[in-house]
């Protein structure tokens, strides 16, 4: 089971909230994962795809990484992305 924004708190002690947990994605945060993943204070971010339609972490707009907030976590983008895109093209294919 992958840990997400509901089941890791239970599992971390409440001093640390996220501490050095992470959320993976295959696609890129939309606007509002993005608020949930700040708010949450996860220390890092790793997804695959890109989205140039929604995407928060650098493609339309860079939620994740907005000065104003008062945490950003260390987003790292891309990470196979080939791979990533053509995984979501096959999952969305199959819906149409």
């Amino acid at each position: 089971m992958r840990p997400s924004l509901r089941t890791t708190p239970r599992r971390t002690p409440s001093f640390s909230r996220f501490g050095a947990r992470w959320r993976r994605s295959t696609p890129i945060a939309s606007a509002q994962c993005a608020g949930a993943i700040v708010l949450a204070k996860v220390g890092r971010v790793v997804f695959g795809a890109y989205d140039d339609k929604a995407g928060m972490a650098g493609s339309v707009g860079d939620i994740l990484r907005h000065p104003r907030l008062n945490h950003r976590p260390e987003v790292v983008g891309g990470v196979d992305a080939e791979a990533s895109g053509d995984l979501l093209r096959t999952f969305f294919a199959g819906l149409r």
